[in-house]
């Protein structure tokens, strides 16, 4: 090789090194900013069937440093159903990211679910989205971006308001309080204190049970709202068909439907012994011992009253005994129909 060729050589190597030594100086982050605290309120709703409608109400933080490379997540609020399907549920949901992986909370077996993160690389907030201008969230003036159902408030890639209309179910998260490039501390990125589990040991297990757990629900919808614009789809109430839209609707509740097939039987049982109960209570303090189980499942359907017994007399047990017969009566006449229902939508037009 030639001395000419050989300086080529160098020149190109030096030159190499040096492009991938800036780009590892000006590698992306998934925020523009370097540390922060968002505090959000969630809302939301849907007629989900003819006969029932959903409602969501909660709160979220985000807390983040290293320019987003690390990040937290936290949601907690009330899924509620009215009408013929009656379902109350407090929601849960934990959730932290680094570099490499995602650690998730599972509340309910107190444990943190470990995964290694996949290899998508930074998510662009404003793919297939169109600015439309600015808007001050949180005391934050950020930039609107809109598109087919969605529309996002983003500052420093930072989402402060998110706005989703999908087949006629709405998704609100909108900043309350919102604070940027301040001293994080570890403490304040620390998981709870429960055991960590490779995700690996049981994937299977949490495409069954896990995937659609009360504490996801919100972060379903909110997934949702996010596929409208990478998928490029449009849910205007003129392009989607009432099967599309039902299809849509059994998806997101898919974890209400599988609570209520198994409170609702249940429920059944518990109004048996209930009654079998008070037929033979002769005095408050055994009335309410009766009722008490009875009353914690109707509180998990979204059914709350004070039902507690001072006063107790044979006319007053009567009553109540009527009551709770005819609940059972009517319950009893819709089991058959739960049992086969498969959806949302079928259970809700049996409990009409």
């Amino acid at each position: 090789m030639s001395i000419g060729q050989q300086m080529k050589t160098i020149l190109l190597a030096t030159c190499v090194s040096s492009v991938t030594l800036l780009h590892a100086e000006v590698a992306a982050h998934p925020f523009e900013v370097e540390s922060g605290m968002v505090l959000y309120e969630i809302s939301g709703g849907a007629q989900l069937t003819p006969e029932t409608n959903l409602s969501i109400k909660g709160h979220a933080k985000l807390r983040f440093k290293d320019w987003g490379d690390v990040k937290l997540e936290e949601e907690g609020g009330i899924v509620l159903t009215t009408g013929a399907i009656k379902h109350k549920q407090h929601v849960k949901r934990f959730e932290k990211q680094t570099k490499d992986t995602v650690i998730t909370a599972d509340f309910e077996n107190e444990q943190l679910l470990e995964r290694k993160k996949g290899a998508n690389g930074i998510h662009d907030e404003t793919a297939s989205l169109v600015k439309k201008g600015q808007e001050n969230v949180a005391g934050v003036l950020c930039d609107v971006w809109e598109g087919p159902g969605i529309k996002k408030c983003i500052y420093k890639n930072v989402v402060l308001k998110l706005e989703s209309h999908v087949l006629d179910v709405s998704y609100v998260r909108v900043a309350t309080q919102a604070v940027f490039d301040i001293n994080t501390s570890n403490e304040a990125c620390e998981v709870p204190d429960y055991p960590v589990q490779e995700f690996a040991l049981f994937e299977d297990n949490l495409k069954t049970k896990n995937v659609y757990k009360a504490e996801n629900f919100c972060k379903v919808l909110k997934d949702a709202a996010y596929a409208i614009n990478e998928d490029n789809i449009s849910y205007g109430t003129g392009t989607v068909t009432d099967k599309e839209r039902e299809k849509f609707i059994n998806h997101i509740t898919k974890d209400i439907y599988e609570r209520q097939k198994e409170l609702l039987p249940e429920l059944l049982n518990s109004l048996k012994e209930t009654r079998a109960c008070l037929q033979t209570g002769e005095d408050p303090f055994t009335a309410n011992q009766c009722i008490e189980h009875f009353s914690r499942m109707k509180a998990q359907l979204g059914t709350e009253e004070d039902d507690y017994i001072i006063l107790w007399d044979e006319k007053r047990k009567n009553v109540l005994l009527d009551k709770i017969e005819d609940e059972l009566i009517y319950l009893q006449s819709r089991i058959p129909c739960v049992n086969r229902a498969h959806n949302i939508t079928d259970l809700s037009a049996c409990m009409k």
